[in-house]
């Protein structure tokens, strides 16, 4: 009774091994993603290696000698799962182990039969047979196993039976339990070998079912972050039109008096009619059922308070069973589109204004024309009283002409004829010209030129016509005394030509107006020179900016980009 005890004590210490394996790699898998991020062929060696050891302590611990010759110790079961299941280094360091503790624990390392009963000679063999146990299948592994097992447990006990004289009574016992001992510790081999396999198909078919979790969860978070990102309102309906989903940019469009969610779950559940009220969320209910029912995709217009949004309702299919399973409405907002939609057509509308104005304008020059030349006949057959009244009447048409002059290179807005032209060539042509006007004002001009300044592909006309109406508008902000600087100069590339003034300046709010048509703050002025300098500043990739402090004179840079 106390050996079957003692067979029975080994196998259920022996058979515990699977369980720790799979306790520790359940356990220890959990701490090493979590801590180390351990790789999954990393946590079955570490979890196999603790569980093999603390088997073998066990089956140690309670080991014992069966009839002085039948050593009852099944540490060779985790020492062959360590072998087969695990890494050589972890093999071969669980069998030193073993053979260490049989050579330090035991006193019966000399007899050779039990010796042999330790495993010492089956350990090398298996490490030979692993390579070919790893590829076989799970039957093919319990029946050759089987084979190797029996071929090696059988003779180790048959030897004592070939070297003792054991009286028959002696013999049939040591049979009997030798028997027990070998079919008992190959189950447990077996079961050992089933539990192992299983578990790591468990535990391969977990880490795959990670992964694809993982991967799935990066798709919906990736999808989610997309439906967040698109600059457009998407919404999700059931097949009764409820709200089941919703991205953050339909939760800030379509916040209102009545209904103020503060995240996109607040809105499952709902009716588009309490985000966007009755008045439309009836007629937008309605192309939901629709695109539930038949399938319809439908686009409209949908006005919301001062919003206008282009919302197009779609039937939603699941992507399994392919049936109806509710819709899906998407709202751009379009607002600002509509808007810029209007003022395009307002200004083809100030285009068309503008084209007959300068068609009026320039039929009205004929009688102008006429107009003076019989006021220059009737002066000449006037008494010379008269001159005065005929001087302002003329002066007053030449303005008046000038007016219309600027007015039509305003308006014809005609393509440029350029030339690849140095721009201080221009300014050398202009400069005798405006040194004239100064000395008549009693002013003084200084042209200040960079010499590294490249040419450039520009109108020459135009160019001298801006050039002239910056220099003239500075000298008349100057009044009878100053100096008027004109220089040029690269700025990281562009050419920047600078005209400044010696005069009053100009009030920063008035800057901002200057280059608007018809605004000026001279009492003869027109309003069109800078508006005209700008048109020509335009069409030379060009920009001007205003320079000005009150009491400090005004700079005017036109900058030509490269």
């Amino acid at each position: 009774m106390f050996a079957v005890k003692g067979i029975l004590l080994q196998v259920l210490l022996a058979g515990i091994t699977p369980l720790l394996f799979f306790l520790f790699l359940g356990r220890l898998g959990t701490e090493f993603q979590e801590m180390k991020k351990a790789s999954s062929s990393v946590q079955i060696q570490r979890s196999l290696l603790l569980s093999c050891f603390i088997t073998l302590c066990l089956c140690f611990l309670f080991s014992s000698v069966l009839l002085e010759k039948i050593y009852l110790n099944l540490s060779l079961i985790p020492v062959t799962l360590s072998i087969l299941y695990g890494s050589y280094p972890i093999g071969i360091l669980i069998s030193m182990i073993s053979m260490a503790a049989f050579f330090f624990i035991s006193d019966y390392w000399t007899e050779p039969a039990i010796f042999l009963g330790s495993g010492a000679l089956l350990y090398p063999i298996m490490l030979l047979f692993v390579k070919y146990f790893k590829k076989a299948s799970l039957s093919s592994k319990k029946k050759i196993f089987s084979v190797i097992w029996f071929s090696y447990t059988i003779p180790c006990y048959g030897i004592v039976l070939w070297k003792y004289n054991f009286e028959w009574t002696e013999q049939i016992e040591y049979a009997l339990y030798s028997s027990l001992y070998i079919f008992s510790s190959l189950f447990v081999l077996l079961a050992a070998i089933h539990l192992m396999e299983k578990i790591l198909v468990y535990h391969s078919f977990a880490a795959e079912l990670e992964i694809r979790w993982k991967e799935y969860r990066h798709q919906l978070d990736m999808n989610e972050h997309l439906l967040n990102t698109v600059p457009v309102s998407v919404v999700a309906f059931d097949m009764e039109g409820n709200i089941v989903n919703a991205n953050t940019r339909m939760l800030t469009q379509m916040k209102t008096k009545e209904f103020m969610p503060n995240s996109p779950e607040e809105m499952i559940g709902k009716r588009i009619e309490a985000i966007i009220g009755i008045e439309h969320g009836l007629r937008v209910t309605e192309r939901i059922r629709n695109a539930s029912q038949t399938g319809e995709i439908t686009s409209e217009y949908l006005r919301v308070g001062t919003s206008t949004y282009f919302t197009t309702i779609s039937p939603v299919k699941s992507p399994i069973s392919g049936r109806m399973i509710g819709s899906s409405m998407v709202l751009q907002d379009i607002t600002e589109l509509e808007t810029l939609r209007n003022e395009l057509a307002h200004v083809e509308r100030l285009g068309v204004v503008g084209q007959m104005a300068a068609s009026i304008t320039h039929e009205v020059r004929n009688p102008m024309a006429v107009v003076r030349g019989f006021l220059q006949l009737l002066r000449e057959k006037s008494p010379q009283s008269l001159d005065h009244y005929y001087h302002i009447v003329m002066d007053e048409l030449d303005r008046a002409n000038s007016i219309i002059n600027d007015f039509l290179s305003l308006a014809q807005n005609h393509a440029s004829e350029k030339e690849e032209v140095h721009l201080h060539h221009i300014i050398k042509e202009l400069t005798p010209l405006l040194l004239a006007d100064a000395n008549m004002r009693g002013q003084s001009i200084e042209v200040i030129l960079d010499d590294n300044i490249p040419s450039r592909y520009v109108d020459p006309k135009e160019i001298k016509q801006l050039i002239l109406n910056l220099a003239r508008n500075g000298m008349e902000a100057m009044g009878n005394k100053g100096t008027l600087i004109i220089s040029t100069a690269l700025d990281e590339g562009d050419v920047r030509l600078s005209v400044s003034d010696s005069g009053e300046g100009i009030p920063l709010e008035t800057q901002s107006k200057l280059f608007e048509p018809f605004f000026t703050t001279k009492s003869e002025g027109t309003g069109l020179g800078l508006s005209l300098c700008r048109g020509i500043a335009e069409r030379h990739n060009a920009i001007i900016r205003i320079e000005s402090e009150e009491g400090g004179g005004t700079t005017f840079h036109v900058i030509f980009k490269k």
